[in-house]
């Protein structure tokens, strides 16, 4: 059982960097497609076949390795593009999940003070 016990930790030491650290390729497939390309229509980065889109593969592969985070990424196309290339932008609207959330609140107390009454 005492050499069960420092084989147990020495694993979840070597397996947790795998569930917080993404490799470069990862990082890149899941971006490019979650970045439109604006030369296609609907198309992103990783399925357009355009030259342009070819370009800003390069370019996203650029900065993954420079070592930009998501975000940094992110707001650079953004700024470049406007908001409609990222492919996911409720991520960036947190009252579209609290107004509805806040309106069903109020409702539930209506609802239970008329049952209650």
């Amino acid at each position: 059982m005492k050499k069960l016990v420092p084989l147990i930790l020495l694993s979840i030491l070597i397996i947790t960097p795998i569930f917080f650290f993404e490799d470069p390729d990862s990082r890149y497939e899941k971006l490019s497609k979650s970045i439109l390309c604006p030369v296609c229509q609907g198309e992103t980065l990783f399925d357009s076949p355009s030259e342009y889109a070819d370009d800003m593969r390069i370019v996203l592969r650029e900065q993954i390795d420079n070592g930009l985070s998501d975000k940094q990424i992110m707001d650079y196309w953004t700024s470049r593009f406007g908001d409609r290339i990222n492919t996911n932008p409720q991520n960036e609207n947190l009252i579209l999940i609290i107004f509805p959330l806040f309106l069903g609140f109020i409702f539930f107390l209506l609802f239970y003070r008329k049952i209650k009454q």
